[in-house]
């Protein structure tokens, strides 16, 4: 269990690191890449990983759940 503790924050490190930008500062094309990077990591399966991950990005969770449904459709 400890290997989980901080997974999101390194996750999303990562994802800043590899985009060459915070969350925050993000446009939305890098903001859906940085969802779909995410999500590969399974960043999404930990408990309020959706939540974080909206308000470092400065969203809604339904923005953020929208990217995530536009993943699946791909």
């Amino acid at each position: 269990l400890t290997e989980l503790h901080g997974a999101l924050a390194r996750f999303v490190a990562a994802t800043e690191r590899e985009i060459g930008a915070r969350l925050a500062d993000m446009d939305r094309a890098q903001k859906q890449a940085a969802v779909r990077r995410l999500d590969e990591h399974g960043a999404f399966l930990l408990r309020g990983a959706v939540e974080d991950v909206a308000g470092w990005m400065g969203v809604s969770k339904v923005t953020l759940y929208s990217y995530l449904n536009a993943i699946g459709n791909r």
